[in-house]
């Protein structure tokens, strides 16, 4: 028996989650990880093994995402650790702190083929803040806490651990002066590196400008305050991204909901026209610029496009903006909030008003009693205006997805999780499961597509393994509809790869699993249907039988940001409402 006075580097590896304050993390066993998997049998550190590696990595995130801290995901060599290439590159790109832990075979054994042996590191690097193999069980306390303060630092993101297992049984015999250590201390020194100067050429910009909007992105959710007395001193109208959604009231007279390529239409026509663009923690992606030779003329004509990011690498990498700040959000508001003036804009609250009368987000309303995927998803959000309990949605990919953001209020922020710039269909469920951890007390909803839920739905084995109640809404409409939208649009109706002719019955399925199943497929019983599902005290499912729709507005592929795909205009130009059955071949 090892003497309790000598600790191996699987406790060094548990010790360390426990000092960077660690309270839950999603794993998943396997041979070369088992020395640390170990340490959590009858631990302090709750832990939650879902149904694929995969999926304990999106819980992580999804956890990451709704709790401020960490998400912690552990798995084994060889498949256990290809299978987080998908959520490592999904936190990265959505800027949630995360880090991955995987075995490893034996260092003696790595390059010969060993069982289970994958080049890891090799693997993820080149798309994680830092990917590295600890070789030296003396370094593994440095390593671990460089992981934990680089994942957080400047433009949050993913960290992976490769850890062979001869390193996690071996003796912790402390390595002074390695190279963690040093590292650590490059991270310490971080600073933020703007002009004095642009920020006061910017302050005249902003308080001399006539049309100006604010682009607010994700990197701002820590500004709240700051960003709404600014918003609200010079009376400059705001759109946000998908992730900023609620971080400013949707119902204020200044907001213009989100923008992009399903956005609302006047957000699109705001930026477009606007002579001042001031993008605050976000980072000008292509789903928010449309074609970038035609963003925001008469912006980029007078070299008004202001951009405030804590990661300098964003800087002039799809929009050639004209001031870079290297600043997070608050700390540029601050610097700027004696210096701006303050200004009614009443020009520009009518025309705020003005674009949210003319352009709606709509969708049809189909014949025979029959529902659609926004009605269903306003039939939630009636339960949950009705019933006011906060509420935590996560989605999958696709048309569901844009529908929820179109069609569920943002009144408060971090109320709508999803997978933004990798759009990893799939990813609704086991968020779910990581923001109900996150968020015991609150209702929390997948809003999913029977495309993306059925890439992940054994997790509802975790579902029920945790006694978590979460909700799972699927929408069934038999396609992976915005795929399917694209190649009515612009593949001349070539329905290759799109059609679901044998979904399960979704309700059974979930049944099966010991979720409480129900179905709904008509208009009359669609409220009271939602009702009884979103109160049911316990975990459900409700499998909506939806007919195909439209996700409009659209900016179609090459377009300009205003160049869109409107509601009205595509259907006084088609005869039919979208679909018939006879539409698509079976």
């Amino acid at each position: 028996m090892l003497s309790k006075t000598l600790k191996t580097g699987a406790d060094i590896i548990y010790q360390s989650l426990i000092r960077n304050k660690v309270k839950d993390v999603f794993l998943y066993s396997g041979g070369s990880i088992m020395p640390t998997i170990d340490k959590f049998y009858n631990g302090s550190i709750n832990y939650y093994v879902n149904t694929h590696e995969q999926n304990s990595g999106h819980s992580a995130t999804g956890y990451a995402k709704m709790s401020n801290r960490t998400g912690v995901v552990i798995s084994t060599s060889g498949p256990g650790a290809t299978n987080l290439v998908t959520p490592l590159l999904d936190a990265q790109n959505d800027s949630v702190p995360l880090v991955a832990i995987t075995g490893q075979v034996n260092l003696k054994n790595i390059g010969t083929d060993a069982f289970q042996e994958a080049p890891s590191t090799q693997i993820t690097k080149s798309f994680t803040k830092d990917s590295f193999m600890v070789r030296d069980t003396g370094e593994l306390e440095d390593a671990i806490d460089y992981a934990f303060k680089l994942a957080n630092n400047g433009k949050k993101g993913a960290v992976h651990i490769d850890i062979p297992k001869c390193v996690s049984t071996n003796i912790f015999e402390k390595k002074e002066n390695n190279i963690f250590q040093d590292k650590i201390r490059e991270l310490e020194n971080t600073k933020f590196l703007y002009n004095e100067n642009d920020i006061l050429e910017i302050v005249d910009i902003i308080n001399n400008s006539e049309k100006p909007i604010a682009v607010i992105g994700q990197g701002a959710l820590g500004s709240i305050y700051e960003l709404t007395s600014f918003i609200n001193k010079n009376s400059i109208p705001f759109t946000t991204t998908i992730h900023a959604k609620g971080i400013l009231n949707d119902n204020s007279d200044l907001s213009m909901s989100w923008l992009g390529m399903h956005g609302h239409a006047g957000a699109n026509y705001l930026v477009q026209e606007a002579d001042c663009i001031i993008a605050l923690g976000s980072r000008f992606d292509d789903r928010t610029t449309g074609n970038t030779d035609f963003y925001a003329p008469e912006a980029n004509e007078k070299k008004q496009i202001i951009h405030v990011d804590i990661e300098p690498k964003q800087f002039n990498k799809s929009i050639n903006s004209h001031y870079n700040i290297h600043s997070d959000v608050k700390t540029f508001l601050n610097e700027i909030k004696h210096k701006i003036k303050f200004n009614i804009r009443t020009n520009r609250k009518e025309r705020v008003k003005e674009l949210r009368k003319k352009y709606p987000f709509k969708h049809n309303i189909p014949l025979h009693d029959n529902i659609n995927t926004p009605q269903a998803i306003k039939s939630i959000d009636n339960y949950i205006t009705e019933n006011k309990k906060k509420t935590r949605i996560t989605t999958g990919v696709g048309n569901h997805q844009m529908m929820t953001y179109q069609f569920i209020d943002g009144n408060y922020p971090k109320k709508i999780f999803s997978s933004g710039s990798l759009g990893v269909m799939g990813a609704g469920l086991p968020y779910a499961v990581g923001v109900q951890i996150a968020n015991p007390n609150d209702l929390v909803i997948d809003i999913d597509g029977d495309s993306s839920f059925m890439m992940t739905c054994s997790d509802m084995k975790t579902i029920m393994e945790y006694n978590l109640p979460v909700k799972i809404a699927v929408m069934n409409d038999s396609r992976q509809m915005m795929v399917n939208i694209w190649e009515r649009l612009f593949f001349e109706e070539r329905y290759t790869a799109t059609i679901n002719n044998n979904n399960p019955d979704f309700q059974q399925m979930a049944e099966s699993f010991g979720l409480k199943g129900f179905k709904v497929d008509n208009f009359t019983d669609l409220q009271e249907k939602t009702n009884e599902f979103l109160s049911y005290e316990g975990p459900s499912l409700c499998e909506y039988v939806v007919e195909p729709e439209i996700c409009l507005p659209l900016v179609g592929p090459g377009k300009a940001l205003d160049d869109m795909i409107l509601f009205d205009e595509y259907h006084s130009s088609n005869n039919k409402i979208v679909f018939d059955k006879s539409d698509v071949p079976s």
